[in-house]
């Protein structure tokens, strides 16, 4: 027991070697003193206790087939129906990280919590569109943040190069609340790759300065001008609009203190007149319609949207907000932003119509 809380705070305290070593003195220790009570059966619910807590640890060391035999071993005596269920759950566990394993994934133990709040969303259940499209958006931040933080420059088309994998808790009772656990493949360990835990500390220290407004600072930290527009894109789809989310929450439970972000509405009231680029302003402008052509031919995307009177207006897409745009092809969309030099109208926000704020 000293072993396994000893290793809990060496990995809070982010010491990932330290932890791994304590943790197999904790299972090894625990392993050796079930196996005391191997033939007394009718020890319990000691025997059926020490057996479930070897075969976790036994889990946590990545040695899954000693797992499954001692959670046999346990089952094998008389353990009581609570230990006998939670035994079952470890079998589950082991079936599910043996096959992770077999893919190379290695699930961190970095673990972050997203809650909702908003008439979109009561106890247990949730409205479809308002969430999975805020896990879509942030599994491409953190994508995005990964090759960022690994030096990877800007990818304009086609898949991350080395990809992290997202598991999704279930929904916590009494509000609508996801636990979220990101897959490293065995190819993160190489000099040079950002690991999950990097990345996700990285995530939250750019949040907190796009919640306080530090746009000068986070463009900083970011540096490169599409990571930076993407980021900007993205956040504003994950945080809440309003309306039918009026609340977004995300928290990290790694590291000496639990860290949380709360996100906040976006103010709506800006300028009627916004900067070209060129020194001068140019007038906001919106439209309304289906997005029907895409061009990435060139060094800015460009769409077509095709709005009710049948007229096709040409939307340039600023570079690093492509990942917000794509998943809007096909689909009836409000588009903001204003008309450059060359009859371009400059993307600055898309929305569905339900959910723009005109509507």
């Amino acid at each position: 027991m000293r072993c396994a809380e000893q290793a809990k705070l060496a990995s809070r305290a982010g010491h990932d070697v330290e932890a791994s070593n304590l943790i197999r003195q904790a299972f090894e220790l625990e392993r050796e003193a079930a196996q005391l009570l191997l033939q007394s059966f009718d020890v319990e619910p000691t025997r059926s206790v020490l057996y479930r807590s070897a075969a976790t640890l036994a889990l946590e060391c990545g040695e899954f087939a000693e797992a499954r035999r001692l959670a046999h071993q346990g089952l094998a005596g008389n353990p009581p129906q609570e230990i006998f269920g939670e035994i079952h759950e470890i079998l589950e566990e082991e079936e599910f990280q043996r096959h992770l394993s077999t893919r190379g994934i290695t699930l961190h133990p970095e673990e972050f919590q997203m809650s909702f709040v908003g008439p979109a969303f009561t106890a247990g259940f949730a409205l479809g569109a308002a969430v999975m499209s805020r896990l879509e958006n942030f599994r491409s931040l953190i994508l995005r943040t990964g090759e960022r933080v690994s030096g990877i420059a800007y990818r304009t088309r086609g898949r991350p190069q080395r990809s992290l994998e997202f598991f999704f808790g279930m929904p916590r009772a009494g509000s609508f609340a996801l636990s979220v656990h990101i897959g490293e493949p065995e190819q993160m360990n190489l000099p040079g790759m950002a690991k999950a835990g990097v990345v996700v500390q990285e995530l939250f220290d750019c949040f907190d300065l796009f919640e306080s407004d530090n746009r000068r600072s986070l463009r900083e930290r970011i540096g490169d001008d599409a990571y930076y527009a993407n980021f900007v894109a993205l956040a504003r789809k994950i945080g809440p609009d309003g309306n039918s989310v009026r609340w977004v929450g995300l928290t990290s439970f790694r590291g000496t203190e639990n860290r949380y972000v709360e996100l906040k509405p976006m103010s709506r009231t800006r300028s009627v007149r916004v900067d070209r680029g060129d020194g001068e302003a140019a007038d906001e402008i919106t439209v309304e319609g289906v997005l029907r052509y895409a061009d990435a031919t060139k060094a800015t995307e460009t769409v077509w949207l095709l709005d009710v009177e049948g007229k096709k207006h040409k939307i340039r897409i600023p570079p690093g907000v492509d990942d917000v745009v794509k998943p809007y092809w096909l689909e009836e969309v409000v588009v903001t932003g204003f008309r450059d030099r060359q009859g371009y109208i400059v993307l600055d926000s898309i929305e569905s119509p339900q959910y723009s704020p005109s509507k």
